[in-house]
């Protein structure tokens, strides 16, 4: 009998973790779904954004800012952006990720990293790794709060009080809904000839309210917000659609187990019925 009362807590103990994945995963779907109708928007916007700066920069090859193209030969000020998830049950979205990280970081050691981390889970392994070189935390990532951190991510950048000789960033590309992938994004020194070969040579000329260096400086930094709103609204994307695979796959995996354990329940409790009525045959 004893065995019986412990068959029937595990079965209501998988019920119970079934119906919290299979809550999860609908959770998650209904979120990726939200955010995939921001994702034209937002890449339309860098997309114009680069075709702009592309132009304007291609009329002025003289540009050029301390800040983006850093002309120190030295990489003493380098800084690294981690961007991970906020909540967990995610399958393999950061442990992939911080493998990858810690690859980059053997490969290329150094004394100089300073480190921010955006995302609890990131947090959580720079304060546990890296602590004394930590600038920034951001641990609270939503899809209401991915602008507000972007925006103070670049004007930390743009601000800073000794300019930034790098700006690596890594965090999960969204490939599609079941690939996720671990990438490095490198934010500075800024590439002249990537943003200048998506146009063509211009056929007229320009004229300037302002002094193209001022207008080529303001492009830039809202450039590079918004590459920083692109890499961790990917993130999020990501984030999503690896959360509904881990919580299906573990409501798949609930509902197998939950079926097999019911039928071994039912063997056990049958083969415990037919016990008795052979003994209380046998007593009359």
């Amino acid at each position: 009998m004893s065995k019986l009362i412990q068959m029937r807590n595990r079965i209501q103990t998988i019920e119970t973790i079934r119906k919290v994945t299979d809550a999860m995963r609908i959770i998650s779907m209904s979120a990726h779904s939200r955010l995939k109708a921001k994702q034209d928007a937002l890449d339309n916007y860098l997309h114009t954004l680069s075709i702009l700066l592309a132009k304007v920069q291609q009329a002025t090859p003289s540009w050029s800012n301390e800040r983006l193209m850093p002309t120190s030969i030295h990489n003493n000020n380098p800084l690294i952006i981690l961007i991970g998830s906020q909540k967990g049950l995610c399958g393999g979205f950061n442990s992939h990720l911080l493998k990858f990280f810690d690859g980059y970081l053997k490969e290329y050691p150094s004394a100089h990293y300073h480190f921010v981390a955006v995302g609890k889970k990131a947090v959580d392994y720079m304060q546990a790794h890296h602590s004394d070189a930590i600038l920034k935390t951001y641990p609270t990532l939503t899809a209401q709060k991915f602008l507000i951190i972007a925006q103070q991510l670049a004007h930390h950048i743009m601000m800073a009080p000794q300019p930034y000789t790098s700006v690596t960033i890594f965090s999960n590309a969204f490939k599609s809904f079941f690939v996720q992938k671990p990438t490095v994004t490198q934010l500075i020194p800024f590439d002249q000839k990537k943003i200048v070969a998506l146009i063509e040579a211009p056929s007229e000329g320009y004229l300037w309210d302002e002094q193209p260096q001022e207008i080529l400086d303001k492009l830039a930094a809202h450039y590079i917000e918004a590459q920083l709103q692109h890499l961790i609204f990917q993130s999020l994307l990501s984030e999503q659609a690896a959360r509904f695979i881990s919580m299906d796959n573990s409501t798949r995996n609930a509902n197998g187990l939950l079926e097999a354990t019911k039928l071994e329940y039912n063997k056990l409790r049958q083969a415990k019925i037919t016990t008795e009525i052979t003994e209380l045959s046998g007593s009359f």
